[in-house]
């Protein structure tokens, strides 16, 4: 099928928490950082990426490591690619041939070390996991050993906690320029990782105009990060809180009283705008008019306006997803968000102009899910993996929420 070329092909870096060199977080990996000498050699002169890049503007074919994005487009999700023609809409091939050596977009993780333990995450992006991981990976190589592959893609995951060095961050800081647009810092946890501080002041120092953009689990808004982040000029802020109460514990590991605190905290010093983060689950995919009404009242409290973005649902691992809910949950989850659309309490979500376009997508997403049964099979492997995580919790979010 035709489709426009990519701007994070052509003008992208990204290096994942497992220390993936990709031009974007969406695609299946390109390079490892360990099998590079040197990134800014690697971006500039590799001649096996450089075919790629040329093939993703020549061919009508997608490559291969970008099937994620044309798999999502099809489902009628948002998927990267469509987030990045967004962004930089003059990004086209006659722009892309005249700077060539442009990176408008970075999306750098300095490691997987985390402070939380997030049900649809991995030790891939946290630390937080290694230790299940290992264990269940070990188990798998015992003799009779239990399947528990659709729990983990133990097979894919390097096993190891991994994080960039000193070094590394003044290479991929060489490539900022007047055309760097955005540098997007994720984790792992950013707030959590000194090296924050030191990447975001060289950054700034080779273009004062950059816009640095950062999610984070918003347990770590102590006066001194928060004094930190008010000395950026240009800061985009996303927190990532996928329910409230015992909801938001069994879906991040951390106590709701500690986000509680540190969210208020947030509030009340940081001089920049935070956009609240939800990610769409069986767990939470009844719990959006609950979420947008704490959003409401947290925004009348401190008068200040608050944007929600409905920005992901899970597709991995599989068996949590939005479609493993009741068909009660899920009609009720459309009917929930089909009320919020008009940001009835004005809360400050409509003012961003993501949030009703991401509503619609996440509606019309959610339709699919009523349509669909899953098996018998899957059925199976969703409760296999939901008593995975139960016993990795120490309790279980049944007891407290009709499930």
């Amino acid at each position: 099928m035709a489709k426009p070329a990519c701007i994070a092909v052509q003008h992208g870096l990204c290096i994942t928490a497992y220390g993936a060199v990709n031009p974007c977080c969406a695609s299946k990996d390109f390079k490892h950082i360990t099998e590079i000498d040197n990134i800014v050699d690697y971006v500039r002169n590799d001649k096996g990426l450089e075919r790629k890049r040329a093939f993703e503007i020549e061919s009508k074919n997608w490559l291969d490591e970008c099937l994620g994005c044309k798999e999502k487009s099809s489902r009628g999700l948002m998927s990267r690619k469509d987030k990045m023609l967004n962004w930089f809409p003059n990004g086209d091939e006659k722009w892309s041939a005249e700077h060539k050596e442009a990176y408008v977009h970075m999306d750098i993780s300095f490691g997987n070390t985390c402070s939380q333990q997030c049900i649809m995450c991995n030790s891939n992006f946290s630390s937080k996991w290694l230790k299940h991981d290992l264990e269940l990976y070990q188990e798998q190589k015992r003799p009779g050993g239990t399947n528990n592959v659709m729990s983990r893609n133990v097979n894919t995951m390097p096993m190891k906690n991994w994080s960039l060095t000193y070094e590394h961050l003044d290479q991929i800081t060489s490539l900022v320029s007047e055309e760097t647009r955005i540098i997007e810092i994720k984790g792992g946890e950013p707030l959590y990782d000194k090296r924050f501080n030191y990447f975001v002041q060289a950054v700034l120092q080779r273009n004062p105009d950059v816009k640095i953009s950062t999610n984070t689990n918003g347990i770590h808004f102590s006066k001194k990060t928060i004094d930190m982040l008010n000395d950026i000029k240009k800061l985009n802020i996303d927190i990532s809180y996928d329910g409230t109460g015992k909801i938001y514990e069994w879906i991040r590991s951390s106590k709701w009283d500690l986000a509680l605190e540190n969210f208020k905290r947030c509030l009340s010093h940081l001089r920049h705008s935070p956009t609240l983060n939800y990610t769409t689950m069986m767990y939470n995919v009844d719990h959006f008019e609950t979420y947008y009404n704490w959003a409401a009242d947290m925004a009348e409290k401190y008068d200040r306006r608050i944007p929600i973005h409905f920005t992901q649902v899970v597709t991995a691992p599989k068996h949590i997803g939005p479609v493993f809910a009741s068909k009660d949950r899920i009609k009720n989850g459309i009917s929930q968000l089909e009320m919020m659309y008009d940001d009835p309490r004005d809360a400050g979500a409509s003012d961003s102009i993501i949030y009703q376009p991401r509503i619609e997508k996440l509606i019309g997403f959610l339709k699919k899910c009523y349509d669909q049964t899953p098996g018998p099979d899957d059925k199976g492997k969703s409760v296999e993996v939901h008593n995975w995580l139960a016993k990795i919790r120490g309790w279980d979010i049944k007891d407290y929420a009709d499930m």
